[in-house]
């Protein structure tokens, strides 16, 4: 006599709060452990917005986060992406994003009040040419930051633009690594 196997449906419905956050906090511990490196010195936007007024900002204009798919760059405290579908890109991929890092300074350290540095780039998307996107294929940081700031200016966000040393930067700067 066999017994037929069935799916208690009550109990799927909880596995985003159970299960499944369990494992989504695993692999956090195990990126900010295992996978955290030096931030690089590029210029950055800075914002006096708080960590959850960033992210409804940039939520509404599309961006996620990403942060299961990227490494952990020291003090981050926000990691999110747009991602998008660029067809005739000249280097043939089509799936790109924008990849945020943000990093929060607070009141008195650097800054009177507290601010966010926020750090972006442009590159192919990382499920989709995980090779590609190691490799660093396409990677264009002033894209990453012009699309950033459009969005500030579309929402009246004041920010600043500034190098690693605190001087005022220009979509010109000299830039190095994401």
């Amino acid at each position: 006599m066999s017994q037929r196997l069935s799916t208690d449906l009550k109990r799927i419905r909880h596995l985003p709060e159970g299960p499944l956050k369990a494992v989504r906090l695993s692999l956090w511990w195990l990126r900010k452990t295992f996978f955290t490196k030096p931030k690089p010195d590029n210029p950055a936007v800075f914002v006096r917005l708080t960590n959850q007024e960033l992210v409804e900002l940039l939520g509404r204009e599309y961006f996620e986060p990403g942060w299961e798919l990227s490494y952990s760059y020291r003090n981050e405290t926000l990691n999110l992406r747009r991602v998008e579908y660029v067809a005739a890109h000249p280097l043939g991929y089509e799936w790109w994003q924008v990849h945020l890092r943000g990093y929060l300074h607070e009141a008195g350290s650097r800054f009177e009040e507290d601010t966010f540095e926020l750090a972006a780039h442009f590159e192919v998307e990382p499920t989709e040419y995980p090779s590609a996107h190691i490799q660093g294929v396409g990677l264009e940081i002033e894209r990453g930051i012009e699309a950033l700031i459009d969005v500030l200016d579309a929402h009246d966000v004041e920010y600043e633009y500034l190098r690693p040393d605190g001087q005022p930067a220009s979509l010109d700067s000299e830039l190095t690594e994401a």
